[in-house]
């Protein structure tokens, strides 16, 4: 057994131990190819050479793994992208000797935790099991009770958190009777939901202030730069937005797309948010979506918005941390 520094010629075996290994009936990851991995990994500014392990015994490659810096400082983790060992090498210390060369990775660049979670910046794009590439862009964090999860758990890894997965196919999608009595009451009081007028509507800077968030609010001005405001769904009453959530576009997988949801603290218990995520749902549908995905925190309140829609939780990701000695 012994590890090789990674170069360009080994990709092929890499790739095929990843979707030998990792997809379909062996994992819930999207399979790679060439052109997959090297835009995921090869050019992304944080992936280096040396951050790639690759175990070989004798001359096949049996296990790999991959893990992330974003900077030196000390007090902001390091990352573990994967870790995956060929099947009939399982459960015989591989993936431990895999973690541990990851380990040492991140401690010689400065880092005194690791975290395993979807603020790395190289994310792994999964399908929804049982439904024919139905896909999320990202691993919000690691699934539970999975090979990858119990090697964690018995490498000193702890549970600090909880990511939920939900799913909603849209092709027989409607909105609910009690979504459209909802939205016909809150219009009586001038509280409607529709794309944002960039000429006639305004408030999304003091809407983003009210959330206290800056994350939302860039994403909003990058989709404003990029032509697509008129593609945001809000609530609006006089020309005022108080609650927001697409902009409304179709991935290339059939997917709808969702930046977030929120609403001004002002207009809070009217039912808006769920009734303009129902609304979002129905729009991407009418927009050629066959589906939506996102996750969430398994505590944030937002999880009602989205079961009140009727997606369905399809998956749990635990969090993972731990700190080095």
């Amino acid at each position: 057994m012994k590890f090789k520094k990674f170069s360009k010629d080994q990709l092929p075996a890499l790739i095929k131990l990843w979707n030998e290994n990792a997809t379909g009936e062996n994992g819930i990851f999207k399979p790679w190819t060439e052109e997959l991995f090297t835009n995921k990994f090869l050019k992304n500014p944080y992936f280096k050479d040396e951050s790639l392990v690759l175990l070989y015994k004798d001359e096949e490659l049996i296990g790999a793994g991959q893990a992330n810096v974003t900077n030196q400082n000390p007090e902001t983790p390091g990352f573990i992208t994967f870790v995956v060992v060929k099947k009939e090498y399982q459960r015989q210390g591989y993936g431990t000797k895999i973690l541990e060369k990851l380990e040492q990775y991140l401690k010689e660049n400065g880092k005194k935790f690791v975290r395993c979670y979807f603020g790395n910046p190289i994310n792994l794009e999964w399908y929804v099991p049982g439904y024919d590439k139905h896909n999320h862009p990202g691993a919000p964090a690691v699934e539970f009770n999975s090979a990858y999860y119990f090697l964690l758990l018995s490498y000193g890894y702890n549970t600090n958190g909880q990511l939920d997965a939900f799913h909603l196919e849209l092709e027989n999608y409607e909105l609910p009777e009690y979504v459209v009595n909802k939205k016909k009451e809150n219009e009586k009081d001038g509280y409607f939901i529709d794309f944002f007028d960039e000429e006639k509507d305004y408030g999304l800077k003091e809407l983003f202030e009210d959330l206290n968030s800056p994350t939302w609010f860039e994403e909003i001005e990058r989709q404003r730069k990029l032509g697509n405001l008129n593609r945001l769904l809000v609530v609006k009453k006089d020309n005022r937005a108080l609650g927001f959530t697409g902009p409304i576009f179709t991935e290339p997988s059939g997917r709808g797309y969702l930046s977030g949801v929120g609403i001004h603290s002002s207009v809070r218990a009217r039912g808006l948010g769920k009734t303009m995520f129902c609304e979002l749902c129905l729009r991407s549908k009418q927009n050629g979506a066959k589906f939506m995905t996102l996750f969430t925190g398994s505590d944030n309140k937002a999880r009602n918005i989205y079961l009140y829609a009727g997606m369905r939780i399809v998956k749990s990701f635990a969090i993972m941390r731990k700190d080095f000695k």
